[in-house]
């Protein structure tokens, strides 16, 4: 846990840049904030497919912007989305 006492969408970019790889699960409009934050520090994102909201969503927000969706890794199955990251983490 990270205490930033910046609010909701000021903690959303020190969350992001705490980590090495972001996973969205499901999601609304503060994931999907996250997400284009991980996005833009060049993080690794994982998203659980097939659960709805900014996880289905993000990468259709992607293609429409014409961004590269290389760093977006995504699978409908938890265990093989994390080993998918840990794998290309590893590979850095």
């Amino acid at each position: 846990m990270i205490f930033t006492g910046s609010g909701y969408k000021g903690r959303n970019v020190i969350l992001v840049r705490s980590c090495d790889a972001v996973i969205s699960v499901q999601g609304m409009i503060g994931t999907l904030n996250e997400l284009t934050i991980a996005y833009d520090e060049k993080k690794i994102v994982g998203l659980l497919s097939g659960t709805g909201g900014a996880s289905d969503l993000f990468l259709e927000v992607l293609d429409s912007m014409g961004k590269d969706t290389k760093s977006v890794i995504t699978s409908k199955n938890p265990g093989i989305l994390v080993e998918k990251i840990l794998d290309l983490l590893e590979s850095l």
